[in-house]
């Protein structure tokens, strides 16, 4: 526990209700995160899961519940770890479509709070600089904010307010499940030199071990190795921000981030397989699904990626680029599937399969083919007219291709196959 911790409050009026709050002209950041996002949302949809162990995922632990953390799960770990550790636990493959909808709610709720907003999947940062005029004060921005939530969608939302994004995450972080901090300006120093060195944003797999063998334990340890030295050993890039965050500093602004680096579709077979017809119908759809989402967006890409995982947990993956863009799912598929062919190779069932597209850009600039350029002018018109009926109707309204190969094998809704999703893409 920090020498300095930041205010803990959880109501109006709670006991630091009427602590004064002296914020001024500095930047104030709020961030706010879904506690345990997939297994929450279960348990509030089937009240018989409350207060019990609930894990969300296929293979791998995509998110469980702090009953189940409790026992040592962890988003991650597989499945078969997490059977060992809990063997009580209640294994879910999750519902994709719903996680979306309860993200959507909070975050259309969170950005009535800030003219600026940055969401993940299940986290968002909010720019509250310049705001004051607006909230009473960031103390009960924060409040009322988290009160919002919970009335609107059932869910508990833990939040932070810092100066900065690293700072107001690593307060949400000393207050969660289902709490609320903030950090005056002035006290960045002291609270981040009292905390473990894996609470610092960068420390993670690769640079962890490294530090834990120089026997630096907290962030206050990291402060006495020269930047000359994290340079060194981390590269120049990621050994300046290691220092600078050491210090409490990130330079990092919230930007809205209206374009994606990547969209990604992935799924899990209920049964690992090796049936050539049932794996090229799911790249098929997953292709498409990728596709309209791009489209919805406006942007057109160059690269396809597809990756697939072996049930023996072997993976591979491989990428390809296009001369010039496209938003034409017959090219994106047609690409995915040379990929896939090329990765398939093993005697070995598959258990995940995935099409990531990357390298956007906006789809009016697209090239169109001196010799191909009216065929794929209808190509073009084709997909905005199937994706104006699947808008109305739902995606499930309109299959074809390969992706029928999977009519007779997955249930199906208005959003489309019911599939095992590891996690809501990106």
């Amino acid at each position: 526990m920090p020498k300095h911790p930041p205010r803990r409050e959880q109501s109006p009026t709670g006991p630091a209700a009427g602590i004064a709050e002296v914020w001024e002209d500095a930047p104030a950041i709020l961030h706010l995160d879904i506690d345990a996002f997939f297994a929450s949302i279960e348990q509030l949809r089937d009240p018989r899961l409350r207060g019990r162990p609930v894990i969300v995922g296929a293979g791998v632990i995509a998110s469980c519940s702090y009953e189940a953390r409790r026992k040592g799960c962890k988003a991650g770990m597989p499945l078969t770890e997490a059977r060992r550790l809990c063997p009580e636990a209640i294994l879910l493959d999750g519902h994709a479509q719903i996680y979306r909808c309860f993200a959507e709610r909070i975050f259309e709720i969170a950005s009535r709070y800030a003219p600026s907003m940055e969401t993940y999947l299940d986290e968002a940062y909010l720019d509250l600089t310049g705001t004051g005029r607006l909230h009473a004060s960031f103390r009960e921005a924060g409040i009322r904010l988290r009160a919002e939530i919970r009335r609107a969608t059932g869910l508990a939302v833990s939040a932070g307010i810092g100066t900065n994004r690293m700072i107001a995450k690593m307060v949400t972080k000393t207050v969660k499940p289902d709490g609320f901090a903030l950090l005056p300006p002035g006290e960045e120093d002291r609270f981040v030199l009292s905390r473990p060195i894996g609470d610092l944003p960068g420390v993670g797999r690769a640079v962890g071990p490294t530090l834990w063998k120089l026997n630096v334990r907290t962030v206050a340890d990291l402060r006495e190795l020269p930047e000359q030295a994290l340079r060194g050993l981390f590269g120049r890039a990621l050994g300046r921000a290691l220092w600078e965050r050491a210090r409490g500093r990130d330079g990092r602004i919230v930007s809205e981030r209206e374009v994606p680096s990547s969209i990604r579709r992935e799924t899990s077979f209920h049964q690992p397989t090796i049936e050539r017809r049932e794996l090229i119908g799911m790249l098929h759809y997953l292709s498409t699904r990728a596709g309209r989402e791009m489209r919805r967006l406006g942007l057109a890409c160059r690269t396809v990626r597809v990756h697939l995982r072996y049930a023996d947990g072997v993976s591979d993956a491989r990428r390809s680029t296009f001369p010039s863009p496209t938003a034409v799912d017959q090219q994106i598929y047609g690409r995915a599937e040379l990929l896939f062919l090329s990765l398939f190779t093993r005697r070995a069932a598959i258990r995940n399969v995935g099409v990531e597209l990357s390298g956007f850009g906006p789809a009016s600039g697209e090239q169109l083919d001196l010799l191909g350029g009216e065929e794929r002018v209808r190509r073009c018109d084709l997909e905005h007219g199937l994706d104006r009926v699947r808008d109305r109707f739902g995606f499930a309204a309109v299959l074809g291709g390969p992706s029928l190969e999977l009519v007779e094998r997955l249930p199906r809704d208005a959003h489309g196959f019911v599939l095992r999703t590891p996690s809501l893409t990106k």
